[in-house]
Formats: structure tokens, C-alpha cells, sequence
């Protein structure tokens, strides 16, 4: 008497390879899909801290030439309005602490090489050649991006 519903070991080896391999694709499937995701929200996550950077940077720049005519009037203060303006020099220093904090930074010039993707060239002069010697408007960077130009003298190696 035989079962008919036993098989032979050989047909169900058979019958299982097949989903072992379609098992496997599955998880791997499973698994890129999983990674894929994680990287779309690090993307989305990039793009979101971006975008609050440079939607300031608009403002930002709007705001560069008071701070510019602040600092400038910090070096002109009539005789006799020291100790007032100590007050008014304080808070032209929380502006720019603030700015720094909303990620404005200040490029560094003077002394350096001339970088045309964050110097922009006014005039050339006496001075170590390529190098500038003199700036005229301070220029800043927010991230990696810059939002202004500083405008300085050149060197002429002369």
C-alpha cells in the first residue's frame, strides 16, 4: 500500500529551490528598498536645513550694508559721544553675533590670494603679486554659498 501523499525528497528539494530563490530576491528587494528609503529622508532632511539656510540669506543680504554703515560709524564717533556710543557699539556687536548664528561668516581677505569665486577686484596696487592688500567691503559666506563678494585691491608684485 502506498501514500499518495507522500513525496519523494527529491520532488519537494525541487519544489523548494524555487522559493528559496524567490526568498532571497525578496529580501534583497526588501533590503534596497529599505535603503533607498533612508537616503530619501537624509535627503529630504538636507534639503529642508538648506532651504531655512537660504531663504535667510535673502534678508541677510538686505541687511549687509546697515551693518556695513554701523561699522563704519564705529570708527568715525565725534569727540565727547565715546561713552554713548559704547551702548550702540554693543549692539551693533549682537547684530553681527546674531547674523553668525543664523550661519553668516565673513571671508577672509586681507593677506590672502585672490580667489575670484569669493574676491571680486577692484583695483591692483603695490603689494605682493596675486595677493590682496586692501579691502573695501567685507564679503560673507552663508554655507557654502556667497552672498557677497568681498571687493578688495590686488597686488600687482610690485
Amino acid at each position: 500500500m502506498t501514500n499518495e501523499n507522500t513525496q519523494d525528497p527529491q520532488d519537494q528539494t525541487e519544489e523548494i529551490s524555487p522559493l528559496q530563490e524567490e526568498l532571497a530576491q525578496m529580501t534583497e528587494l526588501a533590503k534596497r528598498a529599505m535603503a533607498d528609503l533612508q537616503n530619501l529622508k537624509r535627503r529630504q532632511e538636507e534639503e529642508r536645513s538648506n532651504l531655512v539656510i537660504f531663504a535667510n540669506a535673502d534678508l541677510i543680504k538686505k541687511l549687509l550694508p546697515l551693518l556695513d554703515n554701523l561699522d563704519r560709524a564705529k570708527q568715525h564717533v565725534p569727540e565727547g559721544a565715546e561713552e554713548w556710543f559704547k551702548g550702540l557699539s554693543m549692539s551693533i556687536e549682537n547684530a553681527h553675533k546674531t547674523l553668525e548664528e543664523s550661519g553668516l561668516k565673513a571671508i577672509e581677505s586681507l593677506g590672502h590670494p585672490f580667489n575670484p569665486d569669493l574676491h571680486e577686484a577692484i583695483t591692483q596696487g603695490p603689494g605682493e603679486k596675486d595677493t590682496v592688500v586692501e579691502e573695501f567691503e567685507k564679503g560673507y559666506t552663508i554655507g557654502s554659498k556667497v552672498i557677497r563678494h568681498a571687493k578688495v585691491k590686488v597686488g600687482n608684485g610690485e
